[in-house]
């Protein structure tokens, strides 16, 4: 999706928090196994964060309990959705992705 709708203003953005297993594994594993995962990927101009403040300080701050998390900002900056580790659905989230870039 970035590469289609990046010209209209859409921007992905992946967020590694630092989790407990993480911890247990030492920060240079975590980072190889993180970017091992991102390689697999689709190729894409998408952005990758690390975060390496304590996880349960971003479950608090963004309300979720467990990983991963999807959130979806509108051009305000707001989160127009967030979509619960339990709620994995693609479609639903191009489907709101594709109408926040066309305006509708």
């Amino acid at each position: 999706m970035q590469k289609e709708l990046g010209p209209k203003g859409f921007i992905a953005v992946s967020v590694h928090l630092l989790t407990p297993i993480d911890k247990e594994e030492g920060l240079e594993k975590a980072k190889k196994k993180a970017e091992s995962f991102l390689a697999k990927l689709e190729p894409s101009d998408m952005i990758h964060v690390w975060l390496d403040e304590p996880d349960d300080l971003w479950m608090k701050k963004f309300g979720i309990n467990g990983y991963p998390a999807r959130f979806v900002f509108n051009r305000s900056n707001k989160v127009a959705k967030m979509f619960p580790p339990e709620e994995e659905d693609a479609k639903a989230i191009e489907t709101l992705v594709r109408g926040l870039v066309s305006g509708t």
